[in-house]
């Protein structure tokens, strides 16, 4: 296995365990908590997806 997969999966790896371990309205990687007026809460994911398609 070369290095470049090997740290993509370990990227991949640590992504997942810290999504999985961040409680409910907290931030996975800060675990700083979501306030309710926060700007993503706001976002639309069909213009997020829209824009990456061009």
């Amino acid at each position: 296995m070369s290095v470049s997969k090997f740290l993509l999966i370990a990227t991949a790896a640590s992504i997942t365990i810290l999504s999985a371990c961040a409680g409910p309205d907290t931030y996975p990687i800060t675990g700083d908590p979501v306030s309710s007026n926060d700007p993503v809460q706001d976002m639309n994911p069909a213009n997020i997806f829209r824009g990456e398609s061009r």
